[in-house]
């Protein structure tokens, strides 16, 4: 298997995890709790995921790194 495919494997993977974690919050804040500080910050640490998955993705599809 070529490493391009195991690491877009692995970014899709990513992705998905992260749109679990953003609905889990979702309904898990909603109901539960009530500070601001904590759904912003899981709000930020989902957002974070989100961007690194799509980077992860876009690193499957270099062929050589330009540095």
């Amino acid at each position: 298997m070529r490493a391009s495919l195991v690491v877009q494997r692995l970014a899709a993977l990513s992705g998905a995890l992260a749109v679990g974690a953003c609905a889990h919050g979702a309904h898990v804040f909603k109901e539960r709790s009530k500070d601001d500080y904590q759904r912003e910050l899981y709000r930020t640490a989902t957002t974070y995921h989100f961007y690194h998955s799509l980077a992860f993705l876009g690193a499957s599809q270099c062929r050589k790194p330009a540095l």
